[in-house]
């Protein structure tokens, strides 16, 4: 089994708790600051700049996205989905990716534009996510700047983006942790294979 993905992935997690951004979010408590409020700047949170927000999202989307091979779904499917990976710790990276999938799932405090439910952390984390911070996906983009051009209610939406990345982040901390055991047991079973 290759085990390239799993040391990329870890890298890539490796990386984003070097942002400045994982450091912030270790303590979330969190001050509006009243002058970027007034500004429109929907990044209002003492300590936090775009350019932290966009390291991090730049290094996140690696692990969210498939192209690059060892995104959370890939590594899934090409590793722990197979007879090699044992049932207790595919059992535990289930856990992790159900974590994630739960929150997403959950309504978030924004009401739709037009309509009377609210979004999902999902379509809010997407709206951001593919409307302007890591990409510029059409479908999102006038839903990113409206939601990101209000004042005190876009410094709300960020704080509500903040925990969804807190949430992630810690889910992807467990996913690494996961990956060393892993490849622990791997490298031990082929050595052992080696020696018989």
């Amino acid at each position: 089994m290759d085990l390239l993905p799993l040391r990329l992935f870890n890298e890539k997690v490796d990386r984003l708790d070097r942002c400045r951004l994982a450091k912030r979010m270790e303590n979330p408590q969190y001050q509006l600051q009243y002058d970027k409020m007034i500004n429109r700047d929907w990044i209002a949170a003492d300590g936090i700049t775009e350019d932290d927000v966009d390291s991090f999202v730049l290094n996140l989307r690696l692990l969210i996205q498939d192209r690059d091979g060892f995104s959370i779904r890939r590594i899934y499917e090409d590793i722990y989905s197979q007879n090699d990976t044992p049932d207790y710790i595919r059992k535990r990276f289930e856990q992790e990716r159900k974590k994630w999938h739960d929150h997403l799932g959950l309504l978030s405090l924004f009401r739709r534009v037009e309509g009377q439910e609210n979004y999902t952390n999902k379509e809010l984390f997407d709206i951001l996510f593919y409307g302007g911070l890591a990409h510029m996906d059409p479908k999102y983009v006038r839903l990113f700047y409206f939601m990101t051009k209000q004042g005190a209610y876009s410094a709300i939406v960020f704080g509500s983006f903040l925990s969804s990345l807190n949430i992630l982040l810690n889910v992807l901390r467990n996913m690494r942790q996961i990956n060393k055991e892993l490849m622990t047991h791997l490298e031990a079973t082929e050595n052992l294979l080696k020696n018989v």
